[in-house]
């Protein structure tokens, strides 16, 4: 059996929301993770407000000893935007990798439209020590443009030669289902030099392969022993009704060009979700380490990462 359809197993809840702790109320969406050293990795969260408003946060896990968690950071890392930015109304991270000495943390920006729920866009945050963060530019790193017309978010970036690459997702359109507006959206690439400026062109990854309201969101690479590999969140128009277009998780390969062969692969529980379980109607916003014991994924369940971050192994030994 391939080792990318090995079945996963689920260890339940790894961060969990605090009841009273001070402005965070509900959610830790969007886990992104970056290994510090082999005892110490760090994942960065949303957290958001009573008035859903999202910063982000972070805990520090050994993941050696169980994911044990060895410190939590749970004031807002960077602030929000001033009023008129990009990033006014809320922050969620999407990637956090080391370049320079530095962590380049790449996050969506959330600020308002009146047509619309909100709109997004690309931002970047650089930090010393991984807790303390600035902005690298007041305006964000890639926003709407003639590649990209209505948003983008989630980006995912590596380095490769020559400079680095982006996988992030780009809005389409917006369309009403059972009286509510929800976004469209496909996954594209474009290229840098230094992880910074990034060139205004892009190519699409991934786009409605069924022709039927099918949207990707929130990429992530890894590289495994058959090439690359893309994970990904896939769902419906329909799909707060829990049912078969709800939020789910798959991979695809990808070839030395960044584009993706074969087809769609679901993730494969062992132990899949009951109902009533933080993730029974829903899971998304993969994040995946690579470690010699086998892989880990962090994940959110329902309703968006409501009750916290989980967490699954495979074992490919």
């Amino acid at each position: 059996m391939p080792d990318r359809q090995r079945k996963w197993t689920r260890r339940g809840l790894l961060v969990s929301v605090k009841a009273g702790q001070g402005w965070w109320a509900s959610h830790a969406q969007s886990p992104t993770v970056l290994a510090l050293s082999r005892r110490l990795w760090r994942i960065y969260f949303a957290g958001r407000s009573s008035g859903n408003r999202s910063s982000i946060l972070a805990v520090d896990v050994d993941p050696e000893d169980g994911m044990r968690v060895l410190d939590e950071h749970l004031d807002p890392l960077l602030e929000w935007g001033p009023p008129g930015s990009f990033d006014c109304t809320g922050l969620g991270p999407s990637c956090a990798l080391m370049i320079g000495g530095r962590v380049h943390l790449y996050y969506s920006g959330i600020y308002p439209r009146l047509d619309v729920r909100s709109q997004t866009a690309i931002g970047l945050a650089v930090s010393d020590d991984g807790l303390s963060f600035e902005r690298a530019f007041a305006g964000p790193i890639r926003s709407i443009s003639p590649a990209d017309p209505y948003f983008v978010s989630t980006p995912f970036v590596s380095a490769v030669e020559g400079g680095y690459r982006m996988w992030y997702t780009s809005g389409v359109g917006w369309t009403e289902t059972k009286g509510m507006l929800e976004p469209d959206y496909v996954l594209r690439t474009c290229f840098s030099p230094d992880g910074m400026l990034w060139e205004t062109g892009s190519s699409v990854v991934l786009c409605d392969d069924l022709d039927d309201g099918i949207s990707q969101t929130r990429p992530w690479i890894t590289h495994e022993a058959d090439g690359m590999r893309l994970w990904y969140s896939r769902r419906g128009r329909d799909f707060r009704a829990s049912g078969k277009e709800a939020y789910r998780l798959f991979s695809r390969g990808m070839d030395a060009r960044n584009g993706t062969v074969g087809g769609a692969e679901p993730v494969i529980f062992s132990n899949p979700p009951a109902a009533g379980e933080f993730d029974s109607s829903m899971q998304a916003y993969c994040c995946i380490m690579q470690r010699p014991s086998g892989d880990v994924m962090f994940y959110n369940g329902d309703r968006f990462g409501e009750a916290g971050i989980g967490w699954a192994t495979r074992d490919l030994t």
